[in-house]
């Protein structure tokens, strides 16, 4: 069967969606949908290209939520040439986003639990339903590699007791703006679209590739058991998605308690006794952030979710521990910039600086590290190995990463929540605006009144009462900078030591 059917659960209760009840194995994907007109016919594209394991059929399943544009029009126009089995359903009373639409087609093979008439599926859907032998759950903005899921579907069925495995994320990088020619009406859609854009926002995209491949390579290197089965592309055993759903008595297979619900899915798919893994090779394409903006909500929603799941489970998991230990390195990663600019500058203003060599290493132990990690990232080009080699891309970037979880850690004190999934759409549409400028205008204000001050003060800051009250601050702060060095050193080394084997991202 290859054409699109629009399809409601009452279809799946009443057995009218097939015509037999006789099918062949097949893996089904699920794809959630809210306006995604411009990016959907790439996701079909490489859908309808994908080298499938012998002997299994695809078939597409597609949520529309909420679709206020032209996503249904959109995926009718394109299977009319790529022929793929589309099953496409309209969300019903969803006030959860993506999650209550994944939710929402799982029901079309386990049943709704909150429906008030009980009504099963019907004996012809649950044939179906034994004739699936994984789930592919994907975002409607990616492009899979033509052995993504054959390669996904290797890696899973090689062992059973593997209940989920996530595909590797690369970046596409947007082309210059100057690419696009003027006359095209669609032009300016596509630059606001991302498809096209300038020298920053292709900046943005290295410094996401690079963090997916550090990312990447990690949980490579322990063993290829994944942190989370992401939510742009991952495959799951039916086996683990049912017995989670039953376990955790869910509406379908994710939990709408966290904003980073593939998070708690992994999380949840492991304490039943199954296997998360990592691909070794299958890889896919996914829409990154391309303004501090929108890449600043983006975080800010996934931060979120890990600190959600950090403060309720504490120290009770191998993973939530790590995610602490994780938490405090980038703490100590701030701590160690804000003593150095503080006791350096104090040192300096009254003349009392005396350069250490040991603060050098982590220095240069940091730019091997991020030479390595470019090198190792797909796509990398040359300006993205010099930026990183003289760390001014990771320094850039380690900034913006600590505001943003400093401002995750503020908000959980704020008696009223923000809704992420709200805030991160609305920033990619354009519907709000940045304040970074602002800030940056701000902090340039607060650097030029503070040299000014200096100088008519220099004077003064150099007598020797003042020398003489800072010293034994100076000094101590001096010797704990200088361990807290050798420790940063020593956690760098490690990290390269890791990167030495033939892992790719």
């Amino acid at each position: 069967m290859t054409t699109t059917h629009i399809i409601t659960y009452d279809d799946a209760v009443n057995n009218r969606i097939f015509s037999t009840g006789l099918f062949a194995s097949r893996i089904v994907v699920m794809i959630p949908a809210h306006n995604e007109e411009d990016s959907i016919a790439d996701v079909l594209k490489s859908l309808s290209e994908q080298s499938l394991p012998k002997g299994l059929e695809l078939d597409v399943y597609i949520a529309l939520d909420h679709c206020t544009d032209n996503t249904e029009k959109s995926i009718a126009v394109c299977n009319e040439y790529y022929q793929l089995s589309i099953f496409l359903l309209h969300t019903i009373n969803n006030k959860q986003r993506k999650v209550g639409a994944l939710n929402q087609l799982y029901q079309l093979f386990w049943g709704n639990p909150n429906d008030p008439d009980h009504k099963e599926i019907g004996d012809q859907q649950k044939a179906y339903v034994n004739s699936v032998v994984a789930f592919v759950g994907v975002d409607a903005d990616v492009f899979l590699d033509k052995e993504c899921i054959r390669t996904l579907w290797k890696e899973l069925s090689h062992n059973h007791k593997i209940g989920a495995v996530s595909a590797n994320y690369t970046c596409l990088m947007p082309e210059s703006a100057r690419r696009a020619l003027r006359n095209d009406p669609n032009r300016e859609r596509l630059i606001r679209k991302g498809k096209y854009g300038n020298a920053l926002n292709r900046w943005w995209v290295a410094q996401q590739n690079r963090e997916f491949a550090q990312w990447t390579m990690k949980q490579k290197y322990c063993n290829h058991f994944a942190e989370i089965a992401g939510g742009q592309c991952s495959i799951f055993r039916p086996e683990a998605a049912k017995e989670v759903r039953e376990r955790y008595k869910l509406n379908g297979l994710y939990d709408d308690k966290s904003d980073t619900e593939d998070l708690l899915l992994t999380q949840y798919v492991r304490a039943c006794g199954w296997v998360c893994l990592i691909s070794e090779s299958a890889r896919c394409y996914v829409d990154s952030m391309k303004t501090l903006h929108t890449y600043s909500s983006q975080r800010n929603k996934w931060v979120s979710g890990t600190t959600d799941y950090m403060l309720q489970d504490g120290l009770k998991t191998k993973y939530s521990r790590r995610l602490w230990i994780q938490e405090s390195g980038l703490f100590l990663n701030l701590l160690i910039r804000l003593m150095f600019v503080i006791l350096v500058g104090l040192s300096l203003l009254t003349d009392q600086f005396y350069w250490n060599w040991i603060w050098i290493t982590p220095i240069i132990a940091a730019s091997l590290l991020n030479l390595v990690l470019t090198l190792k990232t797909p796509n990398s080009r040359f300006l993205d190995v010099l930026l990183a080699t003289l760390l001014i891309s990771p320094e850039i970037y380690l900034w913006i990463t600590v505001s943003i979880h400093i401002n995750v850690w503020a908000a959980k004190f704020r008696i009223s929540k923000q809704d992420g999934w709200e805030n991160q759409y609305r920033a990619e549409t354009g519907q709000t605006h940045s304040h970074a400028l602002l800030y940056f205008f701000l902090f340039l204000l607060f650097i030029v009144s503070a040299a000014y001050y200096v100088k008519l003060n220099f004077g003064m800051l150099t007598s020797p009462p003042i020398q003489r009250a800072l010293n034994p601050y100076l000094m101590q702060g001096f010797v704990l900078l200088t361990i807290l060095t050798i420790f940063e050193f020593a956690v760098m080394l490690n990290q390269l030591w890791k990167l030495r084997g033939p892992y790719k991202a």
